[in-house]
């Protein structure tokens, strides 16, 4: 295994599987590469999407900047050489995408364990990059306590990042 890709937003779930990740990349002598996607809040009300202010488009950049650092730290203390992105647009999308230009030999992301109506309402990051990947996907679930304490708008795996 030469790249293992990272996705992350920085909730439970995803610091969950950036121990796993950075635990396979030492095992296998491989370099992570560490990616949060964010997208500009949009919501639509009847036929005109109305667009948040600007500070609220700072904050979803900023998070997901905050989630790579934090996990290329807990790399390079475990002493695997780690890279990162940031990433514009839908979080399955750009998690795909990412493991093709780096020929990434798997991708590693983290799971909210919503239920049923909450994946209706946001998605799942987790299930379409699943779907959609060209290489093998790993999907850690977070711990029974830790998905109660997933938040809707926390970033990367399954909040639509």
């Amino acid at each position: 295994m030469k790249t293992i890709l990272l996705a992350t937003d920085g909730s439970p779930s995803a610091q969950k599987a950036t121990g796993v990740a950075i635990e396979l990349a030492s095992a296998t002598n491989a370099v992570l590469r560490i990616v949060s996607a964010w997208r500009i809040p949009v919501y639509e009300y009847g036929y005109v999407p109305a667009q948040y202010v600007p500070e609220l488009v700072d904050a979803q950049r900023e998070g997901a900047q905050s989630a790579v650092e934090r996990a290329v730290d807990a790399a390079t203390a475990a002493g695997v050489v780690a890279t990162f992105e940031l990433r514009q647009g839908d979080a399955a999308d750009e998690i795909c995408a990412a493991a093709d230009e780096v020929k990434a030999d798997m991708i590693v992301l983290g799971a909210h364990g919503w239920g049923a109506v909450r994946r209706l309402f946001f998605g799942s990051v987790s299930t379409s990059v699943l779907h959609r990947a060209s290489c093998p996907v790993l999907v850690v679930r977070a711990e029974p306590e830790e998905q109660g304490r997933e938040t809707v708008g926390a970033g990367t795996a399954d909040s639509g990042v």
